[in-house]
């Protein structure tokens, strides 16, 4: 693939517990080119946003491990980066918005202190006027569908819907220049209205700003409509990945199958159906396949060996033994 932007290479993470190491990421590799959208999609606890904040050493140092792999931006390594380099990365170049906007805006600072810290960290804001900075974060509110903005950059958080503050929060991802936006299922737990709302205008300003796009999301529908190429992941590891056509045309790892089956018919095409079990236990987790318990293709050989991606067609890679049977 040409022009990458970022590239993980065999990518482990490990989260220290009682009972020992609870192995959540397992060996994984993922691209992004510029400009290119991508989609990582899977079930809930599969490692998803584990893998995306590994990205940006934002993971807890206390309880989080990275035994192996390697992240790199460019030509260079994230996780061999000093604190200065990695400041950098994150004020000028990668930007994430964070599934639960609660979280992520400080409650003690109005919006307008908040984007303008924002602002005056990036590449360009030590050479804009005060002035120049809060027409820059006036026009940011703007571009996410939220009128007066003059008096959002007054108010404080607490003083905010849901949707007004994951609005809130893809302004401040967008006010400043960045090369990649990883959005963390921006419409978590908003009403479906504004949560298509705010995929469609993400999707807008991303293309309108060339921005790469990592769309991390549990609904194949979101990335469907979002992404260039799709990543299908479980259990911490990748299933397939081929462009967004190809793994809708044909998709062939039996999990990728599953999620196809867990979408709702609304044409009178039967009824959804789900995925027998449920994610393995992550701190002894199956020796082979991981998604070998819950296969309907199962055979000996998944249950002793791990199987390595294989690419079956120009661009489409699977990891599974008995994709084809």
């Amino acid at each position: 693939m040409k022009d990458k932007l970022l590239e993980i290479q065999d990518l482990s993470v490990w989260y220290k517990t009682y009972r020992g190491n609870a192995k959540v990421v397992n060996g994984i590799n993922l691209s992004v080119n510029k400009g290119e959208k991508v989609g990582l999609v899977g079930e809930s606890g599969c490692g998803k946003t584990t893998s995306m904040k590994a990205v940006l050493r934002s993971l807890s140092e206390t309880n989080a491990i990275i035994p192996k792999g390697s992240i790199f931006y460019g030509e260079k390594d994230i996780l061999k980066m000093k604190q200065n380099e990695l400041q950098k990365i994150r004020r000028r170049d990668i930007s994430m918005i964070s599934q639960e906007p609660s979280a992520a805006l400080n409650p003690v600072f109005s919006i307008g202190e908040q984007m303008m810290d924002v602002i005056r960290f990036s590449e360009e804001g030590g050479k804009l006027s005060r002035k120049d900075k809060q027409e820059k974060a006036i026009n940011a509110i703007k571009s996410v569908m939220i009128s007066d903005p003059e008096r959002i950059l007054k108010t404080y958080p607490y003083q905010l819907s849901g949707g007004m503050k994951q609005r809130i929060c893809i302004a401040m991802s967008l006010v400043a220049p960045r090369n990649l936006l990883i959005a963390d299922e921006p419409g978590t737990a908003l009403d479906v209205t504004i949560q298509d709302q705010i995929h469609r205008l993400l999707g807008e300003l991303v293309e309108e700003k060339q921005m790469s796009l990592i769309m991390i999301t549990h609904s194949l529908g979101v990335a469907r409509e979002l992404s260039d190429r799709i990543y299908v992941m479980y259990a911490g590891e990748i299933a397939e990945t081929a462009t967004t056509k190809e793994i809708f045309a044909n998709p062939v790892h039996p999990y990728t199958v599953g999620l196809m089956n867990c979408v709702p018919r609304l044409s009178g095409g039967g009824i959804a159906e789900g995925i027998y079990g449920y994610v393995p236990n992550y701190i002894n987790p199956p020796k082979g396949c991981r998604f070998y318990t819950r296969c309907p293709k199962a055979s000996d050989v998944c249950q002793e060996n791990k199987p390595e991606m294989k690419e079956i067609a120009t661009g489409h890679y699977v990891a599974c033994f008995n994709y084809d049977k």
